[in-house]
């Protein structure tokens, strides 16, 4: 026999394979084909990491222990080391024979050897594989080599199912991933093992445990893989703490925290206090959208408790609201509250995707493109962080070849990418923004946004969020917001400055007025205050230990700025000579709307004399003479 078998039954028994736990009825199915005297090569066909070979290595146990019909006895599962091979071989004749000689050992073994093939690949005359597909597909179609088959969906269309010849000499399984209970039934199989490994203990609630997290948090991966791998790193962070002779639920904890980022507080129990006052926590930094931040919460509750399909998305809205008024801050607040960082945010602006083939930026480009590699920018960015908010700006713009995409993410809570890989989006939240209907009464806005977006669609959306648009107080409460953190950088550096309220004021009076809204404040703020005060810095106006403060002066609406003392007393003006207004224009110019000065139309209806009046309900109705100017 050639040195290059690897032989599972004997490996079996000198007790160099696992212990395989359950999976009777899959082993019956497999060794049933192999007992056929057509179609006895068994293709078993699953995702990674749902224990095909170890069903496989079950199959060589049953062997090595003579534990088979009849027919079977005798035989034994081998398979070829190809890799030591390639290694070996000093010529490509060497390769060729030494491969021609494994094939004849197992030709020569009458149909007792089964031949464990983890790579379909070797069987594509027109592969990478060729060689060894040469030999070897010729012999398995005339039935000298018989063989047992594990690969994933994928690959089995690709290099068998299109393969109408050989379809005919090989029978399909499918290999569905275990359910939880009998994932901790394998689990439990295994726990002495690693008791013995690692002298700890293993009690019954952190094997649980580590089946109940790998299926709540664990979506990239099969069971039972997951769960063996958290419990793998659980009793190997265990052994490294060095301070425990048993395993905790702290350190199942650990892992995956460590695998998510989520933060341990979160995995180990969900803080219902927190949630109970999302509200507040949300709603301390986005102002004036009262309804949004309820509509998001009671979403987000609702899948924390568990009442949410987990098929789908934790949660997906459409934002409906004109710029500025806080679409984008809800969304960094979402990230950071669910996420516990505001960086989990994968934000796409469907302006940049308004073209059919733009699909390809998302999903990848198809096989033979540039970037088909590297995969697609959505697909790739949830598979490497499937725990964020994705947030998708302007949809109405977006090519109607990517709404379709959106109808698989939405209903399944996943996507296929150009490779055939699938990304998960069960641990997401999807936010979808537009200005679509953000003008128009809310009777209207439905009808609308149906015009524009297909009712399969918006059916599949858990809220349509509309966002008000901001008063001035709501303005000046932002303002003080962005303005808290500037002054907590500037006392960081040892400088304090203070923002008086007028000043405060002054700031939302141009953002009132600004046509994007509060996007407008960054620009505000560093005209007005962070560009003189650097200036003032780097000139030695202003150094460490000194206060600064800027108010507003007057009705011109220019900001002042004086270094006080810590009584308030000024000790010397700062204010731009440029940034000073003429004495005799002081009071002239006074951009401040004060609450009551101006009446909001949602809607200018123009009515012929002697028509009705459209009676409907939600609309209030007033008479203003022509030149009346407000």
């Amino acid at each position: 026999m050639s040195e290059y078998i690897i032989d599972y039954s004997k490996k079996h028994k000198d007790g160099e394979l696992k212990k395989i736990i359950g999976r009777k009825k899959e082993i019956d199915r497999a060794i049933h084909i192999m007992l056929r005297k057509t179609k006895d090569n068994p293709v078993l066909i699953g995702p990674v990491g749902v224990g095909k070979t170890a069903i496989i290595q079950a199959v060589s146990q049953k062997f090595a222990e003579n534990d088979v019909p009849k027919v079977l006895k005798g035989s034994r599962v081998i398979a070829i080391d190809v890799a030591n091979i390639l290694m070996d071989s000093k010529t490509g004749d060497e390769y060729e024979e030494s491969l021609k000689k494994c094939f004849n050992d197992i030709k020569n073994s009458d149909g007792k050897d089964v031949l464990f093939i983890n790579d379909v690949k070797i069987l594509n005359l027109k592969g990478q594989y060729s060689e060894i597909a040469k030999f070897l597909k010729p012999k398995v179609i005339s039935g000298e080599i018989k063989c047992i088959i594990a690969t994933d969906i994928q690959n089995y269309k690709l290099h068998i199912e299109n393969d109408s010849e050989l379809m005919r000499y090989i029978q399909a399984m499918y290999i569905e991933e275990p359910t939880i209970m009998e994932t901790l039934a394998v689990v439990k199989g295994i726990k002495g093992d690693y008791e013995k490994y690692f002298d700890v203990k293993i009690s019954e609630e952190c094997l649980k445990a580590c089946v109940l997290l790998a299926d709540r948090y664990i979506k990239n991966k099969n069971f039972p893989e997951k769960a063996i791998d958290l419990l793998d790193e659980a009793v190997s962070l265990c052994a490294l703490d060095g301070k425990s002779d048993a395993l905790t639920l702290r350190h199942v904890g650990n892992i995956i925290s460590m695998w998510t980022g989520i933060p341990l507080d979160k995995v180990n129990t969900e803080d219902k206090k927190r949630l109970a006052n999302m509200e507040n926590i949300i709603g301390s930094r986005v102002i004036g959208q009262d309804d949004a931040v309820a509509t998001i919460c009671n979403t987000v509750r609702i899948n924390k408790s568990g009442l949410q399909d987990p098929n789908r998305p934790i949660g997906t809205f459409l934002f409906i609201g004109t710029t500025g008024v806080g679409k984008t801050e809800l969304a960094k607040a979402l990230a950071e509250f669910v996420f516990d960082d505001e960086l989990a945010l994968l934000r796409l602006d469907m302006s940049e995707y308004m073209e059919r083939q733009s699909v390809s930026r998302l999903i990848g480009p198809p096989p033979g493109q540039p970037g088909y590699e590297e995969g697609g920018l959505l697909t790739e960015a949830v598979r490497m962080r499937p725990y964020q908010v994705i947030l998708f700006d302007e949809l109405e713009k977006a090519n109607d070849e990517i709404l379709n995409l959106f109808l698989q993410i939405l209903d399944e809570g996943r996507l296929t990418d150009s490779k055939g890989v699938t990304a998960d989006f069960r641990n997401t939240i999807i936010i979808m923004t537009s200005n679509l209907a953000s003008d128009a009464p809310h009777y209207k806005r439905k009808e609308i946004l149906r015009k524009h977006l297909r009712p399969e669609f918006l059916a599949r959306i858990d809220d349509i969020v509309a966002f008000n648009g901001l008063n001035l107080a709501d303005l000046t409460d932002i303002v003080g917001l962005h303005l808290n953190k500037l002054v907590k950088r500037s006392h960081e550096r040892g400088i304090d400055i203070i923002i008086s309220e007028d000043g405060k004021e002054f700031l939302a009076n141009h953002v009132y007025h600004a046509k994007n809204g509060v996007r407008e404040l960054k620009g505000l703020m560093k005209k007005y205050i962070q560009s003189p005060l650097a200036q003032y810095i780097i000139n030695d106006e202003v150094k460490k230990g000194d206060m600064v403060r800027f108010s507003k002066k007057g009705n011109y609406g220019v900001m002042h700025i004086h270094k006080i003392d810590k009584d308030g007393n000024i000790l010397k003006d700062l204010t731009p000579e440029d940034n000073k207004p003429h004495p005799e224009l002081e009071d002239e110019f006074d951009p401040t709307i004060e609450e009551g000065d101006v009446e909001v139309v949602e809607e200018i209806i123009e009515i012929e004399e002697g028509e009705e009046l459209p009676d409907e309900e939600g609309i209030e109705y007033i008479e203003i003479e022509e030149e009346d100017p407000a």
